[in-house]
């Protein structure tokens, strides 16, 4: 064969090389990541167990607040922020999100969440925990920390979005087993706690972010799981599984920012527990797993920004009390005694008592490649389960302690075996009686309407 015959096919090889290479092209992505230190600056109340009554004894291991930005300015960046908290007020997320109007974030571009650790600093949301009203000193603790925190959050976010690089994102998903159900039932209906075998979700859903060079710049995982592995003789700073999982992955990358957000696990428990050393073992399982995920090679790109939503949601209590009702009540020496003598001498002002509480839904939607979904409160695991039913497994992510931590979000379960999540625990976050029985349709109506228009948008 001549020389010039080949030439029209050595033309077609070339044309159909550089379109493969132009189809498989990498997208990059503007994406920064940034840390701090929220470890109080003297001892203080922690939260999380009522049987802690005074200041913490030490620090066993330092508490995070971190953040990634992903996107430019032009673009619209989004913003996760994770905290090494058991939870924060509605208060604190607005708050920040209106500092943060100046930069170009709105409200749906970011999202805030707790990592639930029972073994961190009281924020507001949790004050009736310990049965007893805190002392004028740990109010005044409480809520300097609080500032203090949202002034570091803001601080945290900018040097974020000062840090952003090219980068490539993608996802992949692993899974974990040391969550268990945690609710024992009799007949049906709630008796206490334990390990079950009740419903719980193992997915552990990473999200990563390499620079050009390869390097690990940041990892986002989730896991629906409680961060209760220490137990109320623990009254130390420590971050819990979270913070040791965290710590582990950045140790295995060096120069990277690991986070955590928890998922859909409010009526799950980690176990083995109760000893510090599960809280490690624990971590070394996720930190573990996210390291083969993320050197797996099955990851899937993310190749735009999210089209995002936020709504905030009206769910009606099921039963207000009458100053009549309140009167026997307020005699008893425990948490319902002490927060009906609050609604008393609120009633006694002339102020209502909370009839409806707003709650806070936020979707992200990553191009039909990943959507995101961020839900306030401790939320239980058949929000997770059913959200999966409807929309598959693969892509989807449920991230609950986010924008706001402001009491348990039962299933429609919960309400016919009743209990501690559905129940009792209302009081301890200062809640005149359990939702109405139609809480959970209306917050899965509303997440299928967020992401149904988010999704729309970006087609």
């Amino acid at each position: 064969m001549k020389l010039k015959n080949l030439f029209p096919g050595l033309l077609m090889l070339v044309s159909f090389y550089c379109s493969a290479q132009q189809t498989d092209q990498i997208v990059w992505m503007d994406a920064g990541v940034a840390s701090i230190d929220i470890t109080p600056d003297a001892p203080m109340l922690l939260t999380g167990y009522g049987g802690r009554l005074g200041a913490y004894d030490s620090v066993v291991q330092p508490i995070h607040a971190k953040a990634l930005a992903i996107g430019s300015d032009s673009q619209g960046p989004v913003i996760i922020i994770t905290m090494d908290l058991i939870g924060f007020p509605a208060s604190l997320s607005d708050n920040l999100s209106a500092r943060l109007k100046k930069v170009g974030i709105s409200r749906s571009q970011l999202a805030v969440t707790a990592t639930h650790t029972h073994n961190g600093p009281e924020t507001g949301v949790l004050l009736n925990i310990p049965g007893s009203p805190q002392t004028g000193q740990q109010l005044f603790s409480i809520k300097n920390y609080r500032n203090q925190l949202e002034m570091k959050l803001e601080k945290l976010v900018l040097a974020a979005l000062a840090n952003r690089e090219p980068c490539q994102i993608d996802h992949g998903k692993g899974s974990a087993g040391f969550a268990v159900n945690r609710r024992i039932l009799k007949n049906g209906k709630w008796v206490g706690f334990g390990v079950t075998d009740g419903p719980t979700e193992h997915d552990l859903p990473v999200l990563r972010v390499r620079t050009k060079n390869g390097n690990l710049k940041s990892v986002l995982l989730n896991y629906a799981c409680h961060g209760t592995t220490l137990v109320p003789k623990h009254n130390f700073i420590h971050g819990d599984w979270m913070g040791d999982a965290q710590n582990l992955i950045e140790k295995n990358n060096p120069g990277s920012v690991a986070m955590v957000v928890i998922g859909c696990g409010a009526d799950s428990n980690p176990e083995p527990r109760e000893e510090l050393i599960y809280t490690l073992q624990h971590g070394k399982t996720v930190a573990d797993e996210v390291q083969r995920v993320i050197n797996s090679g099955n990851l899937k790109p993310i190749k735009n920004i999210p089209s995002t939503s936020f709504e905030k949601l009206e769910l009606a209590f099921e039963k207000i009390p009458t100053a009549s009702e309140l009167q026997p009540l307020a005699e008893q020496k425990d948490v319902v005694g002490m927060v009906s003598r609050n609604y008393l001498e609120q009633l006694a002002r002339g102020e209502a008592i909370q009839t409806t509480y707003n709650y806070p839904v936020q979707v992200w939607s990553f191009s039909g490649d990943l959507t995101m979904v961020f839900l306030g409160g401790e939320v239980v695991v058949d929000y997770v389960k059913r959200m999966k039913k409807e929309f598959g497994s693969d892509n989807l992510w449920m991230n609950a302690y986010s924008n706001d931590v402001s009491c348990y979000i039962p299933s429609r379960r919960l309400y016919d075996e009743g209990g501690y999540e559905v129940d009792f625990s209302m009081a301890y976050y200062n809640k005149p009686s359990r939702f109405k029985p139609d809480t959970e349709s209306i917050i899965i109506s509303g997440i299928i309407k967020q992401i149904n228009q988010t999704r729309l948008r970006i087609k």
